[in-house]
C-alpha cells in the first residue's frame, strides 16, 4: 500500500488508520508484516508513533509472539514519554501487564497493572480504574491468591457503585461471590451471588443470570445440599441454551455430573460427564474445559473400582493441567494417583502422593478440595492411627468453620471409626442372658434409655424389628450392638449404611448373587441377609433406601426368605432386624418418599434417643469411659471438675460421637505436647466461640499460634527447620516458640 501524504503527521495517521482496520478484521499477521516494512520511518517519540507501536504490540501478543510484543510495547512506552501520565499511557501499561502475565512474569505484570490504575486515578478516570483493578484481580485469581484478588475486587466494587454501572456491578458481585466460594466462606459467597442474580435479572442479562445460578448451585453442591444445587442448575440451563453459550453448557454439565456423582446417581453422573467431555472437545480440545469433567469422571471410576479407566482419565487430565499449573486440579489428581498407588500396593509412593496432594492444595487456598484430600489420607491405613486422626481433625476444623454440617457429620463418623474399640462383634464369649460385656454396654443415666434397655431381652422371643431414631451421632449403632449382645451374643452382627451405596450395589450387598448374575459377577457372593442369620442385621440410615428396594425389603421381612440375584433358590432367614434413621419417617411416608407398609412393619418396637445436649448427665460417665479406653484415665481415678465442666458446658451438635472424637483428639495432643495440664489441653479442642468471652486477645493469639505450630510440625514430620520455612519464620524463632509452648514431638511416630 502506498501513501501520498502532504506531511509526516498525515502519513502516521494513515498508517495508524490502516493498522486499526487490520486489527478490526483480526488480521494480525498482516499488521506485523506492514509494521516491520515501515518501522524505520517511525519517529522515536510522539503520540502517533506511540499509538502505532502499541497497536502492533497487541498484534504480536495475539500471535503469541510475546518477546516481540514486549519489545514493541517498550518502544511505545518510550514514544509516549513526552505525553506524561495520559490515559493512553495507562492503556499501554494494561497491555504491558497482560504480555508479562502471559510470560508468567507475575510480579512485573502486577506492577504494570498498578501503574495503570495509578495513572487512571490521577486522571479521574473511574472506568479506567475499574478496568485495571478487575484485570489485576484476575491476575491474582489465576495464581490462586484469593486474598489479594478479593481485596482488589472489593476496591473495584466501590468504584462500580460510584459509576452506577449496574452491569459492571453485577459482574463484580459474581466474581467476588466465586472467590468467597473458593476460600470456603459460603455465607458471603451466597450473599454476593444472590445479589448478582437479582441485578442480572433486572438487566435481562440472560448469560450473567445463568452463570450466577451455576455458581450459587455449586456452593450448595459443596455443602451437600443436593436438592438446592439441582434447582439452581435447572434454573440456569434454559438461560444457557437461550444465550447459545456452548462453553457455559459444558460448565453446567460438569457441575451436574459432579452433583450426580456425589449423590450416588452414578449412571446419570457417568453419562453427564461423558457428554461434557465430548462437547468440550469440540470447542477446545485438550483444554481445562474438557479436563475438569475428566477429573470428576476419574473420581467416579475410582469409586466403581474401575482402576484402569480412572488411571487413564487422570493421566489425560494431568497433561492439560500441568501446562496451566492449576494447583487445585493438580492437587485433586495427585490424590487420585495416591489412591490408585495404594490399590496397586505401592505403599511408599502412595504415602508420598497423599502428602504432595495436601501440600499442593494448601498452596491453592481452595479449602474444600484440601479437606477432600485430608479425608482420603485419613481413610488410608498406610498411615499410623495418630497421623490418620490428625488428617481427619484438620478436615473437621474446616467443616466446622464453614458450617458444612453434612460433611462435618461424615468426618466425625470417620474419626470415630479410626482405631475403634478392640471388640470382635462376631466372636464374643458367651454371657449370661441379659448381661452385656462392659466394653459395649450403653452407658447412660437416662431413665428412658435404661427402661428401653430393660425391655430388650423380651424381644428374643419375637420377630419384631427394632427402629431407632435420633440425631446423627447419638449412638444408634452402639445401642444396636448392645441389643445384639443381649439377645444373640454368639451370633453375627452385620451392619450396612443404606445411604453410602448406590441402589444397584446396595441390592447386591443385601441379597447376594450367584456367579454370572450380571457383568462383573465372576463368583458368587453371600448377601447381608444370609450373613446375618442367627444374629442381628443393622440397617443404618434406612430412610435413604430407594423405594424399589423398600418393596423388596418388605417382601423379605414378610416371607423370612431371600433369593440371591441370578438365582431361583430361596434361602430361609433367621435374623433380628434393627433399623435406624435420623430422618422423620412419618413425614417421608406422607410425602411418598417411604413406604407406609414398610414403616408400620419396622416400627413394631420404636425408640427415640434424645440428643446429648438434652441428657447432659450422661456426659461424665461417658467421658470417663472414653478416657479410660484411650489410657488418659486410670481405673479408680477421678476427672478434674474444671475439665468435666468444659465438656458439660459445650452444646454437642455431634452428640456422643463428637464426645468420643474430642477424647481422641485429646489423646493425639498428649502425644505431641511434652507436658500439659489436662484442663488446659482440653480448652484447645473446643471451638473458640465456646469460651471466647473468658479470654484476652493475647491468650487467643497464643492459642492460635500453638495450633498452627503443631500443624506445621506435623506437615514437616517433626523437622523444625522445614516447619519454620512453612511459617515464614527463622528456625531460632521456631525453637523458642516450641520451648515457650512446651511442644515436643519426641514421642510422636511419623509413618
Amino acid at each position: 500500500m502506498k501513501f501520498e501524504t502532504k506531511n509526516r503527521d498525515e502519513f502516521l495517521a494513515s498508517m495508524l488508520h490502516y493498522l486499526e482496520a487490520l486489527a478490526a478484521d483480526k488480521n494480525y499477521a498482516e499488521m506485523v508484516k506492514y509494521y516491520e516494512t515501515h518501522r524505520n520511518q517511525l519517529d522515536s517519540v510522539g503520540i502517533a508513533a506511540g499509538a502505532i507501536h502499541h497497536a502492533v504490540s497487541k498484534a504480536y501478543a495475539s500471535l503469541t509472539q510475546l518477546q516481540n510484543a514486549l519489545r514493541t510495547a517498550r518502544l511505545a512506552q518510550n514514544a509516549y514519554a513526552s505525553d506524561g501520565d495520559s490515559e493512553q499511557v495507562a492503556d499501554l501499561f494494561i497491555t504491558i501487564g497482560s504480555i508479562l502475565r502471559d510470560m508468567s512474569e507475575y510480579k512485573e505484570a502486577e506492577k504494570a497493572y498498578r501503574d495503570a490504575e495509578s495513572i487512571y486515578r490521577r486522571n479521574d478516570s473511574l472506568e479506567g480504574q475499574s478496568r485495571s483493578l478487575n484485570i489485576l484481580a484476575g491476575l491474582f485469581f489465576n495464581q490462586t491468591d484469593y486474598k489479594n484478588a478479593l481485596s482488589v475486587l472489593l476496591d473495584a466494587l466501590e468504584i462500580a457503585k460510584r459509576l452506577d454501572n449496574k452491569k459492571k456491578l453485577s459482574f463484580m458481585m459474581g466474581n467476588i461471590g466465586r472467590i468467597y466460594t473458593f476460600t470456603g466462606d459460603f455465607t458471603e459467597a451466597k450473599k454476593y451471588l444472590k445479589r448478582n442474580i437479582e441485578i442480572s435479572n433486572e438487566l435481562n442479562d440472560t448469560l450473567e443470570t445463568a452463570r450466577a445460578n451455576l455458581s450459587c448451585g455449586y456452593i450448595y453442591l459443596q455443602e451437600a445440599d443436593y436438592a438446592k444445587a439441582e434447582k439452581y442448575f435447572t434454573d440456569a440451563y434454559p438461560l444457557i441454551v437461550e444465550s447459545g453459550s456452548a462453553r457455559d453448557e459444558v460448565y453446567y454439565l460438569t457441575y451436574l455430573g459432579e452433583l450426580y456423582f456425589k449423590s450416588s446417581r452414578l449412571v446419570e453422573a457417568k453419562e453427564t460427564l461423558e457428554k461434557a467431555i465430548s462437547m468440550a472437545n469440540t470447542i477446545a480440545p485438550d483444554s481445562p474445559l474438557a479436563a475438569r469433567p475428566m477429573r470428576h469422571l476419574a473420581e467416579l471410576e475410582l469409586g466403581n473400582k474401575n482402576y484402569n479407566a480412572a488411571r487413564r482419565l487422570a493421566s489425560t487430565a494431568w497433561v492439560v493441567f500441568e501446562k496451566t499449573s492449576d494447583k487445585v486440579e493438580l492437587g485433586a489428581l495427585i490424590k487420585i494417583k495416591a489412591i490408585l498407588a495404594e490399590q496397586n500396593g505401592n505403599n511408599t509412593e502412595s504415602k508420598q502422593l497423599y502428602s504432595q496432594s495436601i501440600e499442593m492444595l494448601s498452596e491453592s487456598s481452595v479449602r474444600f478440595e484440601k479437606a477432600d484430600a485430608l479425608i482420603a489420607a485419613g481413610q488410608s491405613k498406610l498411615f499410623s492411627t495418630k497421623q490418620r486422626l490428625t488428617y481427619l481433625f484438620r478436615a473437621e476444623e474446616f467443616y466446622q468453620d464453614a458450617k458444612m454440617t453434612s460433611h462435618l457429620l461424615r468426618v466425625e463418623k470417620l474419626i470415630s471409626e479410626v482405631e475403634p474399640q478392640k471388640i470382635d462383634h462376631n466372636n464374643v464369649k458367651p454371657t449370661p442372658a441379659g448381661i452385656c460385656p462392659v466394653d459395649v454396654d450403653y452407658i447412660t443415666t437416662s431413665a428412658e434409655i435404661q427402661k428401653f434397655k430393660s425391655q430388650l431381652p423380651l424381644l428374643s422371643y419375637t420377630e419384631l424389628p427394632v427402629l431407632l431414631t435420633g440425631e446423627t451421632g447419638v449412638g444408634k449403632d452402639h445401642l444396636a450392638k448392645y441389643y445384639k449382645y443381649i439377645i444373640r451374643p454368639n451370633g453375627p452382627f452385620i451392619s450396612i449404611n443404606c445411604a453410602s451405596l448406590p441402589e444397584t450395589l446396595l441390592e447386591s450387598e443385601l441379597f447376594g448373587y450367584v456367579k454370572g448374575a450380571f457383568t462383573g459377577a465372576d463368583s458368587s457372593k453371600e448377601g447381608h441377609f444370609v450373613a446375618a442369620n442367627n444374629g442381628v442385621l443393622f440397617l443404618d440410615e434406612i430412610g435413604d433406601m430407594p423405594l424399589s428396594l423398600q418393596t423388596k425389603l418388605l417382601g423379605v421381612l414378610e416371607d423370612r426368605r431371600v433369593v440371591p440375584l441370578g438365582s431361583t433358590k430361596q434361602i430361609d432367614l433367621n435374623f433380628k432386624l434393627v433399623a435406624a434413621t435420623n430422618a422423620n419417617l412419618e413425614e417421608m411416608v406422607d410425602q411418598g418418599k417411604f413406604r407406609r407398609d414398610l414403616y408400620y412393619r419396622l416400627s413394631g418396637m420404636c425408640f427415640h434417643i434424645k440428643p446429648l445436649r438434652e441428657r447432659k448427665s450422661d456426659i461424665p460417665p461417658q467421658l470417663e469411659r472414653f478416657m479410660q479406653q484411650h489410657e488418659l484415665l486410670k481405673e479408680g481415678e477421678s476427672l478434674p471438675p474444671e475439665f468435666v465442666r468444659q465438656f458439660i458446658e459445650y452444646d454437642w451438635p455431634g452428640n456422643t460421637r463428637e464426645l468420643y472424637n474430642k477424647v481422641k483428639r485429646l489423646k493425639v495432643m498428649t502425644m505431641m505436647v511434652a507436658e500439659g495440664d489436662l484442663v488446659e489441653l482440653s480448652r484447645t479442642i473446643f471451638p473458640t466461640s465456646n469460651s471466647i468471652k473468658d479470654k484476652s486477645l493475647s491468650e487467643r493469639v497464643d492459642e492460635f499460634e500453638q495450633k498452627i505450630i503443631i500443624e506445621a510440625m506435623l506437615a514437616s514430620r517433626g523437622n523444625k527447620s522445614e516447619a519454620a520455612r512453612m511459617l515464614g519464620i527463622h528456625e531460632a524463632t521456631m525453637r523458642t516458640k516450641l520451648k515457650r509452648y512446651n511442644i515436643s514431638f519426641e514421642n510422636y511416630r511419623f509413618n
